[in-house]
């Protein structure tokens, strides 16, 4: 029978850490595809095997769950976030060019999340899955980068509730611009950045 080259192929489990991390990094792509198809409940080791061209034993030489595979995958994309973020925030001198620079950098995390992202926001508040349980760690570090961006252009800290408030309303501006068909990101960065003034503009008077 024909081997198609450019399917991922079925073998030995890896020898050494870099072929072991190139699995792994395979298998995490394979569980981001499979979350993003399937969701958090219908996401088997049977699923992200097949998608990642391995067996299910050589899954669990990478992962001893599915659910460990999906934090992995959920705390990877978070991570990616605050990186995009963080130069952003170190540097925010002028107030509104720095929510909107930081506007334009989560639409470009979010485009490059894919449809994942659309699964996390579906899935953020409930407790079994890796986005509620994870939900709490990313929100702590996105005020964090939030406030340093406000202080940094030299106003007053915003409340937590006002925090709260914005990074609640980005993520559903996020969920509803992926959701659209059309993909109007002009009109979904604007939205968003007269939100996070409305919120954030901490000047008295």
């Amino acid at each position: 029978m024909p081997v198609n080259p450019s399917s991922p192929r079925r073998g030995r489990p890896p020898k050494t850490s870099d072929q072991h991390e190139r699995l792994r990094r395979r298998v995490l792509r394979a569980t981001a595809a499979t979350y993003a198809e399937f969701g958090f409940r219908a996401a088997t080791v049977a699923r992200i095997a097949a998608r990642a061209g391995v067996s299910k034993p050589t899954f669990y030489t990478c992962f001893p769950s599915v659910e460990a595979a999906l934090e992995a995958v959920v705390a990877d994309a978070g991570a990616r976030l605050v990186e995009h973020l963080r130069p952003i925030a170190a540097h925010a001198t002028d107030f509104r060019a720095g929510l909107a620079a930081g506007i334009t950098a989560y639409l470009d995390w979010a485009d490059q999340v894919g449809d994942g992202l659309r699964v996390f926001h579906a899935e953020q508040y409930d407790p079994a899955s890796p986005a509620g349980r994870l939900r709490a760690q990313a929100t702590e570090g996105l005020r964090d980068l939030l406030r340093q961006a406000v202080t940094g252009s030299g106003r007053p800290a915003p409340s937590p509730q006002a925090l709260d408030l914005l990074i609640g309303g980005l993520q559903v501006g996020c969920y509803q611009y992926q959701h659209n068909p059309g993909r109007d990101r002009d009109a979904s960065h604007a939205a968003m950045l007269r939100l996070a003034t409305a919120l954030l503009d901490t000047r008295s008077g």
